[in-house]
């Protein structure tokens, strides 16, 4: 099995067929799932990627927040964001693309610890299907205001949750 890492990793951009890893051994798994999770003291970089296997269609992504280290997760089969019951109260706002009108930031509620987000990503890197042992919730996004091409009759409606605090 081969793995692929594409997206922000480390400061650098790593795109499609850069970074595989083949056929690798725990500790490769635990060095990866390390670097990848990795915490910038920088508020202004974070890892922001996706890991799956090469050639499949779906894969797991991640935003790392810096600082904190907490870790959203996304399937990139149907978006779904990952579930934490009970968000951390300095859960970050970080913006899924700085040239996006109006903002758009990942959703406070699906950052985890590290430690989970890392089992996570290693049961997808040994099954290569959507991981179980974390909860998953539809996907979204948290915006200060809404877009202006977003009227109620769109699908994609329920899915921006207005910032109220």
């Amino acid at each position: 099995m081969d793995i692929q890492v594409m997206g922000h990793v480390g400061r650098r951009y790593v795109d499609r067929g850069e970074q595989v890893v083949h056929d690798p051994s725990p500790a490769v798994i635990t060095n990866l799932l390390a670097e990848l999770c990795a915490v910038d003291e920088d508020p202004e970089w974070w890892n922001d990627g996706v890991i799956g296997k090469v050639g499949a269609v779906d894969g797991v992504g991640f935003v790392v927040a810096p600082v904190t280290g907490y870790v959203a997760l996304s399937w990139t089969g149907t978006a779904e964001r990952s579930l934490n019951p009970k968000p951390f109260d300095d859960a970050p706002l970080l913006p899924r693309d700085g040239a996006d009108d109006p903002l758009v930031y990942y959703p406070r509620s699906a950052y985890l610890p590290a430690e989970e987000a890392k089992k996570a990503l290693a049961e997808h890197i040994v099954t290569g299907a959507q991981p179980t042992c974390v909860q998953w919730q539809p996907w979204g996004w948290e915006v200060r205001e809404l877009p202006v091409w977003l009227t109620p009759e769109m699908p994609e409606y329920p899915a921006f949750h207005l910032i109220s605090d």
